[in-house]
């Protein structure tokens, strides 16, 4: 039974990083956020489950404009001592904020996301599988993101990439 909660655990982040990097479009009036995600990043983190267990996670994430600065296309890839996954994700700005979608392809999970931009970051929603918010904040070549889930077997998530 610990296994499957890790299991379902790890695709619940798996589903969750895959939103945990996704930004907006980045049009020519796109702001300077989103402009500035375009790219390779990678870094580290910790993912806490609710039993306490913490486990380091290594990830890469890969951000590429998409139907002629419309839409952005987001490839995560995550590691920890247990688990890999890799979710893609489709963003867009609207008049109301940020909608998209996202997948995990490891373990099969897909929803929606939605949110707004706070000026040096966002703050997000996710739906689907997993039930979740994640705050975003940028700042130079540096970003931090801090999740919260409900009833996905895990506590919280912070990690901090680079450009790479």
């Amino acid at each position: 039974m610990r296994s499957g909660r890790r299991t379902f655990a790890a695709a619940a982040l798996a589903a969750l990083a895959g939103a945990l990097l996704i930004p907006a479009t980045a049009q020519a009036d796109a702001t300077p956020l989103f402009k500035q995600l375009v790219g390779s990043w990678q870094g580290s983190g910790d993912l806490v489950l609710e039993d306490g267990t913490r486990e380091q996670l290594s990830c890469r994430g890969y951000y590429v404009l998409k139907s002629e600065g419309e839409g952005l296309s987001i490839a995560t890839l995550c590691n920890s001592p247990t688990q890999k996954f890799e979710i893609r994700s489709l963003v867009a700005e609207t008049t109301s904020g940020i909608a998209g979608k996202w997948e995990e392809r490891t373990f099969n999970a897909a929803g929606e996301v939605s949110g707004s931009v706070t000026g040096n970051g966002m703050n997000l929603a996710i739906s689907g599988p997993i039930e979740g918010t994640i705050a975003i904040s940028l700042a130079g070549k540096n970003h931090s993101v801090s999740i919260t889930a409900a009833g996905a077997g895990i506590k919280g998530v912070s990690i901090s990439l680079t450009r790479s």
